[in-house]
Formats: C-alpha cells, structure tokens, sequence
C-alpha cells in the first residue's frame, strides 16, 4: 500500500514536478528516485517487496512515497496507477525501470516466458496507460530503461535481448506517434550497456557503470527532454557500429 507524504501539504505538493518510478526498489531505477528526491521531485516508487521500499522512503520520506505490487499484474496496473497520481496530486514523469532476464542456455520456457511477461507484456501496459494520461493532460515525459543486449542478440539469455529489442522499437513507434498527434508527450530511452547491477548476469563485461553514474546521466537525459541516452555515453560507439553493420547485412 502507498503511504501519505509525511510534513508537505498539498499546495507544496503542486509546485512540484511528480514522478512515478516502476521498479525502484534497487538498481538504476532506485538511485533515480533517489536523486529525483534530492532534486526537489516528489516521487512514488514500486516494486515487490515493501521492505526495501520503505528503506529508500525513509532516506527523505517528505519526498517518497512507495506502492508495493508487481506490475505483471496488468489488469490491476492502471488502477494502481490512477492511485499513486491522486496522492501525487499530478502526474509528470512516468519512469519505467521494471525489468526481468535470467541466463537461460538450456532455453527452459519458463524464464524466457516471465521475461516476456515483465519486459513485453507489462512493458507495453505501462507505456500505453502514460501516453494516453499524458495524451489527455497534454503534456508529460516517458522515460523508459531498455539495454544495448536489445541490439545485439544473447544466446545467454534469448528472451532478455529480443524482449529488449521490442522495448527499443515500441518506444521509437510510440515517439513517433506523440510527433505525429501533437500531444506534448515526451519519451526518452535510456539504453544501457553494463551496469553493475543484480540485472548483470555472466561474464566478459566491460564499460561497466555504477548505478549511481547510470542514474545521474539518465536524470540529465531527462532534463534536458533528450530522445536516446546510452549508458555510459561511451556505448554510443557500439550503437553506430551495430547500425551500420544492420544496414550492410
């Protein structure tokens, strides 16, 4: 369950710019709300377990409040949702950090299938309630964690790097249908290469970032309303190459 803002009242509430973070009990998706909350944001964060979202809330519990569910429960996700905007009094930064991907060489379905389900399924249901909220007030920001694995392909992890490659292309369709309807909705990716996190699984990484580095450049991208940012800037090096190897296939 969410809990109220301890000492804010509600016209301080309205002179603030508000984020929903999914997934934010650690990782990348953690360490934005945590600096969205220094940054004078006020914030709500979810994720599964209500232990470690209640650790992050009380780190500055003027500017976070947590909802603990799991948002591959996509028939309650909207509601969910339509509740943390009331008690944020508005809505303006949807940030979408929930992500799942298991090694998986034995290509058992059912990981590749609960990845599916998190970064496809529940993706697409998180991305389609923000742009048309947004849509309705007519301004707001999508921003949204994929990976640089959605470019490359993974025999690791097969479902985690296609998963990541919808989540590529439906944010690029969805940007562009925001251009095309006017809408004011902006939406930026945020597509890492290595970052230390519990989501970095096997070995032979390099170009490896902090969570703390991911989320300050992520923060920035924001800011500044950019479309792409790679984590670290530097993997914008293996972008180019991919693309230009994809077009001489």
């Amino acid at each position: 369950m969410g809990k109220e803002f301890v000492g804010s009242s509600r016209k301080a509430l309205t002179m603030r710019k508000t984020a929903i973070l999914l997934g934010a009990s650690s990782g990348i998706g953690k360490e934005m709300a945590l600096l969205l909350a220094s940054q004078n944001w006020q914030v709500a964060i979810t994720g599964r377990r209500q232990n470690l979202l209640d650790e992050i809330a009380a780190t500055n519990p003027d500017a976070i409040l947590t909802a603990a569910f799991d948002v591959n429960e996509v028939e309650t996700l909207p509601d969910r949702l339509d509740t943390l905007v009331a008690q944020l009094n508005g809505l303006d930064l949807l940030v979408v950090s929930a992500g799942c991907g298991y090694l998986n060489t034995e290509l058992a379905s059912a990981p590749e299938l609960q990845t599916i389900s998190t970064n496809v399924t529940a993706f697409t249901a998180s991305i389609t309630w923000a742009f048309n909220y947004f849509k309705k007030q007519n301004h707001g920001h999508i921003a949204a964690i994929t990976s640089v694995a959605g470019m490359l392909g993974g025999a690791d992890g097969p479902a985690y790097a296609a998963s990541k490659a919808y989540q590529i292309n439906y944010l690029d369709s969805v940007a562009k249908l925001a251009k095309k309807e006017k809408g004011n909705c902006q939406i930026t990716e945020l597509r890492p290469g290595s970052v230390n996190t519990d989501m970095m699984k096997g070995e032979g990484h390099f170009w490896i970032s902090t969570p703390q580095d991911a989320a300050r450049l992520a923060c920035e991208a924001i800011s500044k309303g950019k479309r792409l940012q790679y984590i670290s800037k530097r993997w914008r090096i293996v972008g180019f190459i991919l693309r230009c190897l994809y077009l001489f296939k």
